[in-house]
This record gives structure tokens, C-alpha cells and sequence, in this order.
């Protein structure tokens, strides 16, 4: 038995709206990657539903229970839920590889983790959250009653009501980091999974619920996006916007939210590049791309997906990495020994093919190393692929194709690297491999993104770490800066 069918809700997964279960819509059904079955199925929110889900969050953060309550009452239950995650870890674990593809052996390691971690880094910032206090700059003789007896208390606000929408790659560790630091800056949310991934997003509802959240300060609606999701996001009582998602969704949620001038966070797409210098820790550098590039399948936002290499190293390193990846596991995603588990969906994993197929039929491209599938005839099923010698400007160069998919690409000097590096529209991430700390510190500080790893891929603190992307890859504040607000009160102290 691949799993405990008990371990699955499914009669059909619900909507979360005021403190209860609501399954009033059709049903769509959850799919299995690694098998094409049908474990389970979910309502999807009828737009009586989503008004009532946008009512309960509005008067419960009108009502300020939440938003009123002690920090440091809040972090206990923030605290509790991240326990309560950690003791269910297996089967949230397994939930997760069965709903989307991802290995079980990286869910649980990673994902589970992350999600409870995000909920135990958010109770620490409820309990310490804070503005500050400063003295007036302006001298008493410009500005009456000004001197220092003039104070301007910065005072932290939560954001209000949040309408949330989330990514199928990674939705309950995503979902978690969202949802538990909006939580303690004392927001009310309308979170809605993506359609492609509901089960443990609907289980992190449940935790929450039981753990004593008020009703009516966390709601989930599941259901597509051209409806569900644009039905939140022009609604006139929601204070931001939060996407995790593709650039071109990001497009479109910013367009709709601007009807009401509603203040968005965008996190979107990255085509990343991993620049290796000759004077690199070659090994290092080798184990590094190839996880940055394959992990999760490449379905990462922040996927390594461009690996620039100096040219005196280039066929050396470019065959180490292509040998790695040959050699990685690829199987049933519920199997603990899966490395490379299925796609998402078959659309998604024919997308993916397509992207190769163009780049080789049109010269773009040459491969270095795909490794066979013996696993599954399954069409969900795309091998980690490493591209050769790609040319500059090319299509597989310039956009995400958020799979197995590595372009690989030499450089001639410093400044070629860098100009290869910010050679696309994308501002997420990057990365350097370097044992000269002068150039560490000179290609982080031109490479045009908001995150730079050097030495090392994917941030070490997902909750505390994490830079501001650029460009077609969104903005977004990090930490609790995308929840609060400021707000400024000034105070004359002077008798």
C-alpha cells in the first residue's frame, strides 16, 4: 500500500469559511502524478461561497479580536500549530507527494519542515514586533513646536484583509510562510490553494482551526483562478493582494487589482543563473548547479536553471553535473528512495517538453545528458535534462520552463558572466561559485536580482533570509514588511 487511505479527507475536501466546512459546489477531482488516479476530490467555491468567505474575513478583522489580541497570545498559537505540524509530519508529508508529484523524501525533509518552521519563526515575530520612536529633525524656529520635544512614534498596522493565492509547487511550505506571517501581523486572509494542489493546504485550515483560531480570520476557497481567484482579487474589501506564482498571472492579478488600487505583492517567475569561475570549488560547484537545477523536479521559482560556466572548465563541469543528474532516482513520488518524481500534470510536463524540442530542432541547443525513464510510461514523467552550448537570446536561454530542464552556457571573462547573468527579464535569484572574496562581493553586488548565494544555492532561512524580487519576477515585500503597514503618530511632548 502506497499510503493510508484514511490519511485522506475526501467527500469531497471542503471550503473553510467562518470557522466551518462548506462544500456546496462541484466537484473536481484531486489527481494523483505518479498514477493518473483519483484519490480524492474538492468543491470548488461558488461565488456565494467567496462572498461569504470576503464577508467573514472583513468582520473579523473589523471586529479586531485577532488583530487586537497580545502579540505574545497570538505567538502561542502560532507555536501550537507548528508543533502540531511537526507531530503530523508523515502524513502531511505523504499528502503532499500524492497531491502533487514531489518526492515524499524531500517533502518531508524540506517542505514539512519549512511549513513548520515558518509558524514557529512566525510566533517569535509576533512576540517581538515593534516601530520605533524618533525626535524631530526640524529646529524650532522653522517649524512651530518642532525641536526635540517633537516625537514621531512609527506604529506597525497589520495590512487588514488579505486575499492570498498560492503556487502548486511547494503549497504547503508556500502556504505556511504566507499564511503564518500574515497571521502575526494580525491580518484576516482568504487564502485560495491552487486547483492543481488543494489536499494539505485544506489539512493546514483544519490544524489552524483546531489549534483556536477565531472564525472568520483564516478562510480557504479552492477552486480555478479565472473565477475563484478574480473574484478576490477585485473585490473592493480586500486591503493586498499576495500572488506566489507565474509572471503572467502576476500581469493579470495586477490588472484586476488596480480597479480598486488595491496594493499588490507579486512573487513570480526566475530564470536564474549559476556562474562558476575557474578558481571555484569545482566539486562544490558541480553538486550545487545540479541541485539547483533539478530539485523539486525544477519546479522552483528559484531554480538554478542557467549554468554559466568560465570556458577553461566549462566541458568539465557541464559533464559533472550532466553525470549527476543521470544518476539521480526517478520514480513514484511515494517511494523514499525518488529523487525525481513526476510533473505536475501532463499539460505542465508536455509544456516542458516542449521547450527542449524547440530548442534542439532549432539549433539552440545540443544535450549533454537526459537519462532514460524506465520507472513509468506515464506522460508526467520528464527526465533531468542538461542542455549544451545554448545560444544567448534563445528561447530556452530567456524563459522559465519551471522543469528538469538545465541551459548551459560559457563565458570568457567576468564581465561576459554578468552580462550573460542580467541578460534576461527575470530579477529573482543568483548565484556565484568563487574562492576570490573581492569578485564574491563585486559580481554579487552587479548581478541585478534581489537574493545572491555565493558558494551555495537556495537561501539557508526561507522565513528571515529571503531577498525582494525584480523586475518580471514581481515585488513583494519579505517578512512581516508584507503585512504591516506603517503608520506615524507625532507627538509634542512640550508643556
Amino acid at each position: 500500500m502506497r499510503y493510508d487511505p484514511a490519511w485522506l479527507d475526501s467527500d469531497p475536501l471542503p471550503q473553510l469559511i467562518d470557522g466551518r466546512e462548506s462544500r456546496e459546489g462541484v466537484t473536481r477531482p484531486v489527481v494523483d502524478p505518479s498514477t493518473g488516479e483519483t484519490p480524492a476530490s474538492y468543491a470548488e467555491a461558488t461565488p456565494a461561497e467567496v462572498e461569504a468567505a470576503l464577508a467573514a474575513a472583513r468582520r473579523s478583522h473589523d471586529r479586531g479580536e485577532w488583530r487586537s489580541m497580545p502579540g505574545a497570545t497570538r505567538a502561542e498559537l502560532l507555536d501550537a500549530v507548528a508543533a502540531a505540524i511537526r507531530a503530523d509530519a508523515r502524513r502531511l508529508a505523504t499528502l503532499e507527494a500524492l497531491d502533487t508529484g514531489k518526492a515524499v523524501g524531500g517533502a518531508l525533509t524540506n517542505d514539512v519542515y519549512e511549513a513548520a518552521g515558518a509558524f514557529s519563526y512566525a510566533a517569535a515575530v509576533a512576540r517581538t514586533m515593534h516601530g520605533d520612536v524618533r525626535r524631530s529633525s526640524f529646529p524650532p524656529e522653522l517649524l512651530p513646536g518642532g525641536g526635540p520635544d517633537l516625537l514621531t512614534m512609527r506604529l506597525r498596522e497589520p495590512a487588514g484583509v488579505v486575499a492570498e493565492l498560492l503556487p502548486w509547487n511547494g503549497p504547503l511550505m508556500t502556504g505556511s510562510q504566507r499564511i503564518a506571517m500574515a497571521l502575526a501581523a494580525g491580518c484576516s486572509i482568504v487564502a485560495k490553494p491552487p486547483e492543481e494542489a488543494v489536499v494539505t493546504l485544506v489539512e493546514l485550515g483544519r490544524i489552524l482551526t483546531r489549534a483556536g483560531l477565531p472564525p472568520g480570520v483564516l478562510n480557504i476557497v479552492l477552486g480555478l483562478g479565472e473565477t475563484v481567484g478574480e473574484q478576490l482579487v477585485t473585490d473592493p474589501r480586500v486591503d493586498l493582494v499576495s500572488l506566489t506564482g507565474g509572471t503572467e498571472t502576476g500581469h493579470r492579478v495586477m490588472e484586476l487589482a488596480a480597479r480598486n488600487l488595491t496594493p499588490t505583492h507579486l512573487e513570480l517567475g526566475g530564470k536564474s543563473p549559476v556562474i562558476v569561475f575557474a578558481d571555484a570549488d569545482l566539486d562544490q560547484a558541480v553538486g550545487w548547479a545540479m541541485m539547483a537545477a533539478f530539485v523539486n523536479m525544477g519546479e522552483v521559482c528559484v531554480a538554478g536553471s542557467r549554468l554559466l560556466v568560465d570556458e577553461s572548465v566549462y566541458d568539465d563541469v557541464v559533464k559533472g553535473v550532466a553525470e549527476a543528474a543521470a544518476n539521480l532516482t526517478i520514480g513514484d513520488a511515494l517511494d523514499p528512495a525518488t529523487f525525481i518524481g513526476p510533473l505536475i500534470s501532463e499539460a505542465h510536463a508536455s509544456r516542458v517538453r516542449g521547450f527542449v524540442s524547440r530548442a534542439l530542432s532549432g539549433g539552440d541547443a545540443t544535450v549533454v545528458g537526459t537519462p532514460s525513464i524506465a520507472c513509468s510510461s506515464r506522460a508526467t514523467y520528464v527526465p533531468p535534462t542538461v542542455l549544451g552550448r545554448v545560444r544567448p537570446g534563445s528561447e530556452i536561454e530567456q524563459r522559465e520552463v519551471f522543469g528538469p530542464v538545465l541551459a548551459a552556457m560559457p563565458f570568457s571573462s567576468e564581465e561576459e558572466a554578468l552580462t550573460l547573468a542580467n541578460g534576461t527579464s527575470y530579477g529573482l535569484n543568483g548565484t556565484v561559485f568563487t574562492r576570490d572574496i573581492e569578485r564574491a562581493f563585486r559580481v554579487a553586488h552587479a548581478l541585478d536580482c534581489g537574493e545572491v548565494n555565493v558558494n551555495c544555492h537556495f537561501t539557508p532561512d526561507m522565513n528571515g533570509g529571503r531577498g525582494e524580487p525584480r523586475r518580471s519576477s514581481g515585488h513583494a515585500r519579505t517578512g512581516v514588511d508584507a503585512y504591516t503597514r506603517i503608520k506615524a503618530v507625532n507627538i509634542q511632548t512640550r508643556s
